[in-house]
């Protein structure tokens, strides 16, 4: 399954430092010796610039890491169940060897610690950042909403992240109340950390207003899926009311045509309707023809993997480097 939101911490009694890095050593050193016998171009995926950076045009996820499905608490507490501190870790050499150099995570509260343990087994992927403000954009203050994300840009730099975004909910919500002038002020933050600046959002309407209005962002991350749509904005555009989380098939062309017409690199993800379109590795497939045909060849996707199943990465990056050859 790929896909999710925010996940509880509730983790078992974890090991010490020393012990986790005791603990995936052998592994890494067998995954870092085996990549370093293949040259960096034979090794990776096909890359799309980032300002300074060269990413692979698939972009590991966060969602599942994180216990965070987007369909229901039981699969969620399945993920976080399965993705043990040390299993986040091996996901992420797994990914490396693969040939994926990126990833993509909001700022959790495991991230600090799993950043750290990652680094010290020998990851050496480029990270993205999405800014979590900790609270939803439809606070009562803005002031209060806009002062937490400023202060997770701030905490985000310290695990010098090569780019961070806004949060794609806070975006969409900022859009529809007339706010929008505040992710300029994130811009400013971002760029004044010298880190790249991106723009998240589920809203195809978003990235045409910041790009009408000339802001200096360094890339977006586009979601396949209008899924943020409020209750009155179904029944507008519909004439329905939702239940749950819901996905469109009318909603990937429409995003696609504006991703097309940004000159600026657009990470694409929910590719796969955060899991809806797994069933099958023809429909896996067919997701993935659809976006990278779809995108602009100085564009990326993100994916989010849940292993336990099989071994989405290898059928993600297969699928990548035959489609982006």
């Amino acid at each position: 399954m790929k896909g999710c939101r925010w996940a509880l911490d509730d983790q078992p009694r974890r090991p010490t430092r020393r012990e986790f890095v005791q603990g995936v050593a052998t592994a890494a050193v067998g995954l870092l010796a085996a990549a370093g016998a293949q040259s960096q171009e034979s090794r990776f995926l096909p890359t799309i610039a980032l300002g300074p950076f060269r990413v692979t045009r698939l972009i590991a996820g966060c969602n599942p890491l994180y216990g965070a499905s987007h369909f229901n608490g039981l699969l969620d507490a399945l993920m976080q169940e399965y993705y043990t501190d040390e299993r986040f870790v091996q996901f992420l050499l797994n990914c490396e060897k693969a040939g994926i150099n990126a990833w993509q995570t909001g700022f959790i509260v495991r991230t600090p610690r799993l950043m750290e343990l990652a680094r010290d087994a020998g990851c050496k992927m480029h990270w993205i950042a999405v800014a979590d403000p900790w609270q939803k954009a439809q606070s009562e203050s803005w002031d209060a909403s806009e002062a937490a994300v400023l202060r997770s840009v701030q905490l985000l730099n310290k695990q010098k992240p090569i780019a961070i975004s806004h949060h794609g909910e806070v975006s969409d919500v900022l859009y529809r109340n007339g706010k929008l002038g505040r992710i300029r002020t994130f811009i400013n933050a971002v760029h004044d950390w010298g880190i790249l600046a991106g723009v998240s959002t589920h809203n195809p309407a978003v990235i045409e207003a910041v790009e009408e209005k000339g802001w200096p962002v360094d890339f977006y991350m586009a979601c396949f899926y209008f899924r943020s749509r409020s209750t009155e904005e179904f029944v507008k555009e519909i004439g329905v009311e939702q239940v749950g989380e819901t996905y469109l098939a009318s909603d990937p062309p429409r995003m696609c045509k504006v991703i097309r017409q940004v000159p600026k690199p657009c990470l694409g993800f929910k590719i796969l309707a955060a899991g809806r379109r797994c069933e099958t590795p023809k429909q896996v497939r067919e997701a993935f023809e659809f976006a990278y045909q779809n995108i602009k060849p100085t564009d990326a996707v993100i994916a989010g993997m849940f292993n336990k199943f099989s071994d989405q990465i290898a059928e993600d990056v297969g699928l990548a480097r035959e489609l982006c050859a």
